[in-house]
């Protein structure tokens, strides 16, 4: 059975569709998180006397669903935009993509990556 879009919506988060290498895809379960490191600073007893934290990149998950099964897969180091409809809008790298999980004709890939510094 083929899946049949009918209407203007798309399926998946408000930032959906995203491009890749010219293939769009639709976002699915995106999660950003604002990441941090804890440096504590103890006395001669080893006692805690102060912390900072410190300010790390922004992570990125989720699915990313092919338009067909035989749509290229996104690959490792690429990149695509987040718009500003979401808090941490810009540029996304790709540091991981999971295997494609394919069920009739619907494909879905998960993937990970960080926001883009400049």
């Amino acid at each position: 059975m083929a899946i049949v879009q009918d209407g203007g919506g798309v399926f998946g988060i408000p930032s959906s569709p995203v491009t890749i290498s010219g293939v769009l895809y639709v976002a699915e379960g995106m999660t950003l998180n604002q990441t941090g490191t804890r440096a504590d600073q103890d006395n001669a007893n080893g006692e805690p006397v102060g912390s900072v934290t410190i300010q790390g990149r922004i992570e990125i998950s989720g699915n990313f669903q092919l338009p067909t099964p035989t749509a290229a897969v996104p690959s490792v180091g690429n990149t695509f935009f987040v718009p500003t409809t979401i808090r941490h809008s810009g540029t996304y790298i790709l540091t991981e993509v999971g295997e494609q999980q394919t069920q009739a004709d619907f494909a879905k890939v998960s993937f990970s990556g960080y926001k883009q510094i400049n």
